[in-house]
């Protein structure tokens, strides 16, 4: 009897417990320091024709990404993810993105060549200014403070 009472006691708890509210994760966070993005019109145009000619063969004009960008192909590498603010690029702080960059992914089973040599900082700072810009002001403001940790971090 008194393992009854713990499950339906546990079942309860459960039902009781409300699925997390997306919609209330991707709203922005109301700050007094409200998060600006330091868009500059130069960057961004070089960062448009830096991801044209690196990028958009493989992520899409648009940086929407392959179709079915997190299944496998029959090789078993991921395709593309996209770079839009849809896809995971967004988890990652820009030293992760700069290093997947210049390194590619064929270490870690992907597709993805390296452009080390290719593409200077710089440039590559560029073309995550040109793709950040597309990213909903919720899902730049959660890059932003995975960033601002990891520097923290890195500094230390």
């Amino acid at each position: 009897m008194k393992r009854v009472i713990i499950v339906m006691l546990a079942s309860l708890a459960l039902v009781a417990c409300d699925p997390p509210d997306v919609a209330k994760l991707m709203t922005p966070i109301k700050e007094s320091n409200p998060i600006k993005r330091n868009l500059n019109s130069a960057q961004l145009a070089r960062g448009a024709v830096l991801f044209k000619n690196n990028c958009a063969s493989c992520h899409g004009e648009q940086g929407q990404g392959a179709i079915n960008w997190q299944k496998r192909n029959q090789d078993g590498k991921f395709p593309p993810p996209p770079l839009n603010g849809l896809g995971h690029t967004w988890h990652h702080p820009m030293s992760v993105l700069k290093y997947t960059v210049k390194n590619g992914t064929s270490k870690i089973g992907g597709n993805m060549p390296a452009f080390a040599g290719k593409l200077t900082d710089s440039q590559i700072e560029d073309i995550f200014s040109f793709v950040q810009e597309k990213w909903p002001e919720p899902i730049y403001e959660a890059w932003y403070r995975t960033n601002e940790m990891s520097r923290k971090n890195n500094a230390k």
